[in-house]
């Protein structure tokens, strides 16, 4: 059987009331759902608790009953076509862990953030001074093929730069994602195809060095943010530092299913 990448949990707080042959879902008085089948009070509840983003479908279903496995793979899939079940956020898969920091790349954002070695796992970032998607987008695919976190950052549009979330090896979207995302609200996504096809012709950019100090404030935050025991929002959203008026701004960053780097295999 070919491995289950989706990662679902409940879409809203859902009470379960069960019965022998039925349970229910109430979601306040609007959001109400009756599953029933033989025994299905016996196991289902259990195995919806385990529905929360962190779990792949196949270690959920892992734990339930070798009899009843193929029922609930069943439920699932009709609850997804219900929106019952969401795929879990990066957020839902918080590590609450402590990293250290691990960059690399180029330009002023790089200056100062590597700390002291440590054998504890890291959170990569890569920093840019140029628009050299050909890079991110590599340096996005050895993450994706790791166990780690990683961020990226970059001062390359000039009038603004960015920190990325922290994208997770799991959950959430990737680099890629971000990047479609950016091409499809540009007015010349051309340039796109223009800047991966000749990334050695690409001229770093001056940023002024109080923003450059801004950005690596919010990269050394969002790392430290991993180690909360509740998931924090700040660290799993784009922030943009707009150079003209020092304005920060958040953006969510939302999975795109048709990403080339991570949509075959995360959900």
């Amino acid at each position: 059987m070919v491995a289950d990448p989706r990662r679902p949990r409940l879409a809203l707080p859902f009470t379960v009331l069960a019965e022998k042959d039925a349970v229910r879902l109430v979601a306040g008085e609007d959001f109400r759902y009756t599953l029933a089948g033989e025994g299905i009070g016996r196991w289902l509840p259990a195995f919806l608790e385990r529905l929360d983003g962190r779990r792949t479908l196949d270690e959920a279903v892992a734990t339930v009953d070798e009899p009843d496995r193929r029922a609930a793979r069943q439920i699932v899939d009709r609850l997804y076509g219900e929106r019952v079940v969401v795929d879990g956020t990066a957020a839902d898969a918080h590590p609450a862990a402590t990293f250290r920091l691990e960059a690399e790349g180029r330009g002023p954002l790089l200056e100062g953030l590597n700390g002291p070695a440590s054998d504890g796992p890291a959170i990569h970032v890569l920093c840019q001074d140029r628009l050299d998607y050909d890079d991110a987008l590599r340096f996005n695919r050895r993450r994706l093929d790791g166990g780690e976190p990683w961020m990226w950052a970059t001062t390359g549009p000039l009038a603004r730069g960015y920190v990325s979330p922290v994208f997770l090896p799991t959950s959430g979207p990737c680099l890629g994602c971000l990047l479609r995302h950016f091409r499809r609200r540009s007015p010349a996504p051309e340039i796109y195809d223009a800047l991966l096809a000749r990334p050695d012709d690409i001229k770093a950019v001056p940023f002024p060095p109080e923003g450059a100090a801004l950005l690596r404030h919010l990269i050394v935050r969002k790392a430290a943010m991993l180690a909360e025991p509740a998931a924090p929002v700040a660290a799993y959203r784009l922030h943009v530092l707009e150079c003209a008026t020092l304005e920060v701004t958040s953006h969510r960053v939302f999975l795109d299913p048709e990403c080339d780097a991570c949509g075959g295999r995360r959900r």
